[in-house]
């Protein structure tokens, strides 16, 4: 991983800012042939849907299937690695989330890899046993669901705009100005959580790793934390102690995704009275590049009506 991320760190050096590419003979060959762009699983996706929209001669394709938990410990599949086959550029989001980065680098040495997390503001992680890949021992642990904050997807959208430019100068324009009105289309994102405005020390649980980016844009503290998996399941102890802590802090909301963290969010809700509340992490849905905006938006609209 962190032989990618130097590069990447390179080329931004290099490009500046979005639409700026400097020509080169990758680009040249990719303007004669078209652009086979991969994203390595689905928030990638929706950004680069963003970017590229309605830029002739482009092909998008996402390599994993979407999927409601993180790609930690995902497994490629034959078909991923088809999937890769003929790629001018894979985007991934970096930070760990991609735990087979280096099965792909092995047999796709030339494939141009692009981390969007440079430049992203992260959060501090909860290790509960998750190995992410290219971490030292020691070594803090990052929340890698950085696109569930909007300013970043804006971050990830201008990092795949510049290496879309890079690859392919001739249409470097037509991305800059989707890039451009996809950030303008996320200020209005960003204002929606900030109106929702929560009473300092408004404290919530959470039950997907991704929603304290949500819970920090509007002003909300995590009190407690419960991240499950299909392959991990918290303890009668934590279980216990969650309860415990939802009791004593007075915590009302408890934030789960339809994935395996539900039943632990109803199961608590059950025991303490708090109101379990369905959000979005989007990572799985239509192929559609709206549905990112939409996603966020209503996550923000489910969160203001449960405050209120």
């Amino acid at each position: 991983m962190k032989k990618i991320l130097a590069f990447c760190l390179a080329a931004a050096m290099i490009l500046g800012g979005c639409g700026k590419g400097t020509e080169n003979t990758s680009g040249e060959a990719a303007q004669a042939d078209g652009l086979t762009v991969v994203t390595s699983f689905y928030p990638v996706y929706l950004l680069a849907a963003n970017v590229t929209d309605g830029v002739e001669g482009v092909t998008l394709k996402n390599m994993t299937q979407p999927q409601t938990g993180c790609l930690h410990d995902y497994e490629l599949t034959t078909e991923d690695m088809k999937t890769l086959e003929g790629a001018d550029v894979l985007f991934i989001n970096g930070l760990g989330m991609e735990s087979f980065m280096d099965k792909v680098m092995g047999q796709y040495p030339d494939l141009f890899i692009v981390d969007t997390s440079t430049g992203s503001v992260t959060l501090a992680g909860d290790d509960h046993g998750h190995a992410h890949e290219g971490e030292e021992d020691g070594e803090e642990e990052v929340n890698a669901h950085i696109w569930l904050n909007p300013s970043n997807g804006v971050k990830q959208a201008e990092v795949i705009c510049d290496a879309l430019s890079q690859a392919d100068p001739a249409n470097a324009d037509k991305y800059a100005a989707n890039t451009a009105t996809f950030a303008e289309s996320m200020e209005s994102v960003i204002a929606q959580a900030e109106a929702i405005n929560a009473a300092p020390g408004t404290e919530v649980a959470v039950f997907h790793e991704g929603f304290p980016y949500l819970t920090d844009l509007c002003g909300l503290e995590v009190g407690v934390g419960i991240y499950a998996d299909e392959n991990e399941e918290p303890s009668a102890k934590e279980m216990a102690e969650a309860a415990e802590e939802i009791k004593e802090d007075g915590i009302k909301l408890l934030l789960a995704a339809d994935d395996a963290g539900m039943k632990y969010a109803e199961t608590l809700a059950a025991e303490t009275g708090a109101t379990v509340v369905e959000l979005n992490p989007i990572t799985s849905g239509e192929l559609n590049k709206d549905v990112y905006r939409l996603g966020m938006e209503r996550n923000l609209q489910i969160l203001t009506e449960a405050l209120s």
